[in-house]
């Protein structure tokens, strides 16, 4: 991690040691736009980081519908955030292509209802 990387996340590590526990939960995403922030620098670096991490403050707002907005890979840019009913048809998919092409962890075969 760059060292202007580390001095654009103090700021967001600060606010969510001492400030963030002070106020009542209020983000309509998941992950929180704090920890989205560190991830988007951490992932994209200071220009890219920034730009996604300032975005994202700007869309969490009382007319936003909220939902799970994952940082996006390296070298892509993000798509709309999932709804609730989304992220659950997406975990079904991604449980139903794990049961068919048997999904190992641990060096066991896990069924979807074990993972």
């Amino acid at each position: 991690m760059s060292f202007l990387t580390r001095f654009l996340s103090w700021p967001i590590r600060a606010y969510q040691r001492w400030l963030s526990p002070g106020f009542p939960a209020r983000c309509r995403y998941a992950p929180t736009c704090s920890q989205y922030a560190l991830e988007s620098l951490r992932i994209h670096g200071v220009l890219k980081g920034t730009l996604l991490g300032v975005w994202r403050v700007l869309r969490c707002n009382p007319w936003s519908k909220g939902g799970v907005d994952r940082v996006p890979p390296k070298g892509r840019w993000p798509s709309k955030p999932l709804d609730v009913d989304e992220l659950h048809a997406l975990y079904e998919r991604e449980d139903a292509e794990a049961a068919l092409v048997g999904d190992r962890r641990g060096g066991e075969v896990c069924s979807a209802s074990q993972a």
